[in-house]
């Protein structure tokens, strides 16, 4: 097989490549091209990449028709009819006018489908199974790979909020945090008085946010600190926050409204790296999908290596 000069490819006689008794032209290259909306300058860059492709198209079709396989008529037809339900909702006229403004007749949809079905076989006759992933090897990537395992310090709270309903100031707000905050210091249940007092867009759940957070997940500055400063099972005393608003040009900042909190931290769970038995499967689907690009790379690079391929390419006059 010859190698590709550098340089941009170029139309000669419409023909980019050729495999055995295959051509590649730009036309079809092109075509494709026109499905995915691609401007001429994207057309330019990427016609290589694109060759390239429909390149290992063929030698995959050309080793899947020498080992005497074929693909099934009824195989082929029920993936026409699902192409025809999902993409088309089953309208044949439709589907039809697709086609024809893509100027491509049934037939070659349907050879272009054949094509994707034995490209897409080949491929996975290459794919290693989970059986060649030993437990050897996923310990291995485990310790190579810790920081992928991390977990964040999450906490889960609950809280009374004090807001300003008719621009109180924030001293009414701090007094009426303080007097539930003496209640909860006297045994009175957190949950109890979270579902009497303030204005918790929580309060019908007794003040709980519903989920473990981490501190990335805590846009308020004030609010991140005080929630991360409480230890499991702690109430906080009463702060001040500082509410945050969305500005007109779609920013997050400081409004000019304050709420008086008080937090309880239900749940804490400390930072630290997952254990492996979590994260087997994980760990396990990885290495597979390692293994088998690999092992597709190496097949198809032996396809070009014994085929007979050219590339028409020249460099373009600057």
């Amino acid at each position: 097989a010859s190698s590709p000069a550098m340089g941009k490819l170029i139309e000669v006689n419409r023909v980019m490549a050729k495999v055995e008794d295959k051509i590649v032209t730009k036309g079809e290259i092109y075509k494709a091209m026109d499905l995915l909306n691609f401007t001429e300058d994207e057309k330019e860059e990427r016609s290589k990449e694109f060759v390239d492709g429909k390149i290992d198209r063929l030698l995959a079709i050309r080793a899947f028709r020498e080992k005497g396989m074929v693909i099934p008529e009824s195989l082929l037809e029920n993936e026409y009819n699902k192409h025809l339900i999902r993409e088309f909702n089953g309208d044949r006229k439709l589907f039809r006018d697709i086609l024809r403004s893509r100027s491509q007749s049934q037939l070659e949809f349907r050879e272009d489908l054949e094509e994707e079905l034995i490209h897409g076989h080949m491929l996975n006759t290459r794919r290693r199974s989970m059986e060649e992933v030993s437990p050897e090897k996923v310990e291995q990537y485990f310790k190579e790979n810790r920081s992928q395992f991390l977990t964040e310090e999450k906490i889960r709270l609950r809280e009374i909020v004090f807001s300003q309903i008719a621009g109180e100031p924030e001293a009414v707000l701090l007094q009426q945090a303080k007097e539930v905050a003496e209640q909860i210091k006297v045994g009175v249940s957190f949950e109890e008085l979270a579902m009497k007092h303030g204005q918790s867009n929580f309060k019908n759940k007794g003040g709980d946010w519903g989920v473990m957070v981490a501190k990335r997940e805590i846009r308020n500055e004030t609010l991140r600190e005080k929630a991360f400063e409480l230890e499991e099972g702690e109430v906080s005393e009463p702060f001040i926050v500082q509410l945050l608003e969305r500005k007109t040009d779609g920013t997050i900042g400081k409004s000019n409204k304050r709420a008086v909190y008080i937090f309880k931290a239900d749940k804490k769970f400390p930072a630290g790296v997952k254990p492996l038995d979590e994260v087997r499967q994980q760990i396990e689907k990885t290495l597979a999908g390692q293994l088998a690009s690999r092992s597709q790379r190496q097949w198809l690079s032996r396809l070009r290596r014994d085929a007979y391929l050219k590339y028409y390419f020249q460099k373009k006059d600057n």
